[in-house]
């Protein structure tokens, strides 16, 4: 059972790392968007990061990793995308650098925290501690907005910080898994926050269909009556060459 659960996660990641690297790096960074982009280059690169993703991750497994480890580092990981993932869904004002910048910051507080690199006592203790409040609340937030909306889940979440909090500070930080992963709650959250909350993006989803569209289509956005070279204008054409053309279109 846990084999096949995890068999099906990692052909669903196959693909979207796939597909991410394929037409966004590729497709709209390297070459320079759907008209420019080559649609058999874009499949051998797709096909060849599935197959460099799964050399890596035999490299990974030959390493004899806990796999209790790595399923909590996956956890962290998708800890410190859910804030900002949800948030660039319905929050116009989120940028790319607030979304990078977040999670990366997420794991390298989580990092440290999981395996022990510093000692949890003083400040560091503390500040886990409060960190880890603020997961809690990110994380009851999250579950209400899903079902409430925003108001409802600003309220969850304050309430939940709230009443967690005489029992988790000064005591949470002793449980490294509990404390890491919700520390990448809280980080994410605040600092997607924090460089999202005054930025002047109003991202527009309906221009998502322009920017990644069909990379194997080319559209024609020329005027009917231009003289496409080594083709007589269309006034000079013969009218059932014209009509038969129309036809065809």
């Amino acid at each position: 059972m846990i084999i096949g659960a995890l068999s099906s996660t990692a052909d669903s990641d196959l693909s979207a790392l796939s597909s991410i690297v394929m037409a966004d790096i590729y497709g709209q960074n390297i070459a320079g968007g759907t008209r420019n982009a080559d649609p058999k280059r874009m499949l051998f690169i797709g096909r060849a990061t599935m197959v460099v993703a799964t050399a890596a991750a035999v490299a990974f497994a030959s390493m004899r990793l806990s796999i209790l480890d790595l399923l909590v580092f996956v956890g962290a990981l998708w800890g410190a995308l859910v804030f900002p993932v949800i948030a660039s869904f319905y929050w116009h004002k989120v940028t790319n650098k607030a979304f990078t910048t977040s999670v990366l910051v997420a794991l390298a507080a989580f990092l440290p925290v999981r395996f022990g690199w510093f000692p949890m006592d003083g400040v560091i203790a503390w500040t886990v501690d409060i960190a880890s409040v603020i997961g809690v609340g990110v994380i009851a937030g999250l579950m209400a907005f899903g079902f409430f909306g925003l108001r409802t889940a600003r309220i969850v979440g304050v309430v939940a910080a709230v009443a967690v909090a005489p029992f988790a500070l000064g005591s949470v930080h002793d449980y490294a898994v509990l404390s890491a992963s919700l520390v990448a709650y809280a980080v994410s959250t605040v600092v997607c926050w924090a460089m999202s909350v005054n930025s002047d993006e109003d991202f527009d989803f309906e221009v998502i269909a322009q920017r990644v569209g069909d990379f194997d289509v080319v559209e024609d956005n020329a005027p009917e009556n231009d003289v496409a070279p080594g083709n007589a204008p269309v006034s000079e054409k013969d009218p059932a060459a014209t009509t038969l053309e129309k036809e065809n279109r």
